[in-house]
């Protein structure tokens, strides 16, 4: 599938890629189910990086033009009838010239102004193309031998040592690199923990928390508890007395409210743990990116007889490598070996090679350093346009912001019909209670940032239309 995306202003390639296929999409020349193709062989059809075609798929399901299917690669939404008939199938309807001509011009300026403040993506600025490419191409011309191996199922052992290193530098600990288990996301690895469980165990996780993670849990066939979180984390007098066995907790930054669990509670869910027999997984997502104080040591680094410690690179690289990690307990790696020792490795040898290379010859922590500082100053101009006195009016900022994402609370209760309000006008926005597993009571009042993707002036212009819309709404009552 070849697209012109010949550069012709300042719009980065990635959103030429995506106008280009969901125009195809709307036109009906991409039809529903219809599936595209994968991230690396968009890539290679057009001579780009893959992580442009991975911010562009992103947008594209975002928006519900396509989605995802786990194992399968991604189709067009079998919804897409439900999308309004706008764009190129108008265009149709216009005969005059000049009129299609217009209408055209004021579509894209339309979509240029659109913007996803909830977009987990990344910049394309801040991956280290150049280092990646270098080590690539070195790996490729002196170690053919090994790319072309099929990697067992724990992963390469150059990755492994590389993480177990790279974790005792930065995070306290170091891990066994023979019982740390590489996979293609943390969704994988969980459905492999999952898989390790009796059928009759209860699993758990929190609540709110991350949504693919929770359907993964609760399609697994064991029984699923939501926890409930406040300002100190996972509440975990809630845990007692329903048989769980496994645990999904982020202890260190909690997706989407950033809080970090309290000392007396992490000591409270160890002590669970090992009277229940129970297994945590330590979820360090987006840990690298705390600003302000010293880091938080993970439960991990000083508990680890009950503790799976997960984390992945997709946050911190790109989400188009698709490589995270996982270290298991010992009585745990045991039954893991047990029953998958003879499996092939589900991760590229050469991006493991590549990465194995990025992490131990310096460049990784490098390079959260430079984006560490990069985010650091584009949360500072936010958070400083969040309290200008015309946003400040409508909207706080809850939690200090560590991590990539940060709760806007609204000060007055909104609804859907606010929401489509603001998408109308080009602000596209998550609330919180999409992050909820119950969500019949849960007002929209607070909704999910995520600052690394967002630049300061589209989140300065997406801020005051939301300050607009809700002054129209109260007009209107």
């Amino acid at each position: 599938m070849i697209f012109n995306l010949q550069k012709k202003g300042a719009k980065p390639i990635y959103e030429y890629l995506y106008e280009n296929i969901r125009d195809e999409i709307i036109s009906g020349k991409l039809k529903s189910g219809d599936k595209l193709p994968s991230r690396r062989q968009m890539a290679l059809d057009n001579g780009i990086a893959e992580i442009t075609v991975a911010n562009a798929y992103a947008q594209l399901v975002t928006e519900g033009y396509i989605e995802s299917r786990e194992k399968s690669g991604y189709f067009v939404s079998r919804d897409i009838d439900l999308i309004p008939e706008t764009g190129v199938k108008k265009r149709k309807e216009e005969t005059c010239p000049v009129k299609r001509f217009l209408c055209k011009k004021k579509e894209e300026a339309a979509r240029r102004k659109t913007v996803n403040l909830s977009n987990s993506g990344l910049p394309e600025e801040t991956f280290p193309f150049d280092t990646w490419s270098k080590l690539a191409r070195r790996i490729l011309s002196e170690e053919r031998s090994e790319c072309i191996k099929a990697p067992e199922v724990r992963g390469l052992q150059k990755l492994r040592e590389s993480i177990a290193g790279y974790l005792e530098r930065s995070r306290g600990f170091a891990p066994d690199p023979e019982r740390i288990i590489v996979g293609p996301g943390t969704e994988y690895l969980c459905n492999v923990l999952l898989s390790l469980l009796d059928k009759d165990a209860s699993v758990a996780l929190e609540d709110p928390g991350y949504r693919n993670i929770g359907r993964l849990f609760e399609g697994s066939g064991h029984t699923c508890h939501h926890l409930p979180v406040d300002e100190n984390g996972l509440i975990t007098s809630e845990l007692k007395g329903k048989g769980i066995k496994l645990l999904h907790v982020s202890p260190s930054h909690h997706f989407p409210l950033g809080c970090v669990m309290s000392a007396p509670r992490r000591a409270s869910l160890v002590s669970w743990a090992e009277e229940e027999g129970a297994w945590i997984i330590e979820d360090d997502y987006d840990s690298e990116f705390r600003f302000e104080g010293r880091p938080v040591p993970p439960i991990a680094s000083y508990e680890q007889d009950r503790v799976i410690y997960m984390n992945t690179f997709s946050r911190t690289l790109s989400p188009s490598i698709r490589i995270a990690y996982m270290v298991l307990p010992a009585d745990l790696y045991e039954i893991f070996m047990e029953k998958f020792m003879y499996h092939s490795g589900s991760v590229s040898t050469l991006e493991q090679l590549t990465l194995a290379s990025f992490i131990s010859e310096g460049y990784y922590e490098r390079h959260l350093n430079r984006v560490r500082n990069y985010y650091k100053k584009r949360k500072k101009a936010i958070f400083d346009i969040a309290m200008e006195d015309s946003i400040a009016e409508f909207f706080e900022i809850e939690g200090d912001g560590s991590g990539m994402t940060f709760i806007l609370k609204c000060n007055t209760d909104t609804d859907e019909s606010y929401l489509k309000l603001l998408a109308k006008n080009g602000v596209l926005v998550n609330p919180l209670r999409e992050y909820r597993y119950d969500s019949s009571e849960i007002s929209d009042n607070r909704f999910v940032v995520n600052f690394g993707y967002v630049t300061e002036e589209q989140f300065k212009n997406a801020a005051h239309i939301m300050c607009k819309a809700l002054r129209v709404k109260k007009c209107r009552k």
